[in-house]
């Protein structure tokens, strides 16, 4: 049985498949799905793209975000333009560390990750929703927790272990993840969250982008109108 599931042919079928589907449900959104991708209960916004090799599955991608090749990212809402790169993870699960005398899923799940299933219903919540706020980037390798919230315009370094919330604007780095600095000022965060940039139409991001290269050009700009 493996043979006929992993064998080249039944692999490019299914992605084929899973192209389709998504191209015929999402018309006219110029989405991307590269080779590969392993797609299931997936929404996709407009210019959203999906590289080779990776597993989204139970996710909502906003307008302009993308996950980059070999990611998994599982159970998980992520907003506009977030970049999300080589290999990270994403909602993988989880499993309890306290109360439960066994971590092991036999005793909390019916999911069935390993035989037997002795449980009639799942008693432990696995998977948790993780929420990535707009403009956010992830670098290759970060891993983040289930069930955590990412702020709007936040930064993970590469190789990072995130295991709590993380603010908006913040970048965090490091095993486990700390707080780094602030990406702009109280000030020009608020104004920023407040505007909600994301939200415009694409002839205003593309009449606006020269601003959009310095945080207080853009802001001066902003006031001006």
């Amino acid at each position: 049985m493996e043979v006929i599931v992993k064998n080249p042919l039944t692999l490019w079928l299914r992605w084929i498949l899973t192209w389709f589907y998504h191209k015929l449900t999402n018309i006219g959104k110029h989405n991307r799905i590269e080779y590969g991708a392993e797609l299931s209960g997936v929404k996709l916004g407009q210019y959203s793209a999906i590289y080779k090799y990776a597993r989204v599955r139970n996710c909502s991608l906003g307008d302009f975000s993308y996950i980059a090749r070999d990611s998994q990212v599982h159970h998980a809402t992520l907003g506009k333009f977030c970049c999300i790169g080589p290999q990270v993870l994403i909602g993988l699960g989880e499993h309890p560390s306290k109360d439960f005398v066994s971590s092991h899923p036999m005793f909390y799940s019916e999911i069935g990750q390993a035989n037997p299933v002795i449980v009639s219903n799942s008693i432990f919540n696995e998977f948790p929703e993780t929420t990535i706020g707009h403009d956010v980037w992830i670098g290759a390798r970060a891993i983040l927790r289930s069930g955590i919230s990412i702020g709007n315009g936040a930064i993970i370094a590469a190789g990072a272990v995130v295991t709590k919330d993380v603010a908006p604007y913040s970048i965090v780095g490091g095993v486990p993840a700390q707080h780094l600095r602030f990406r702009f000022s109280p000030e020009e965060i608020a104004e920023l969250e407040k505007f909600n940039w994301w939200n415009r139409d694409l002839n205003w991001l593309k009449e606006n982008a020269e601003a959009m290269r310095d945080i207080k050009t853009f802001l001066s700009q902003l006031k001006s109108h």
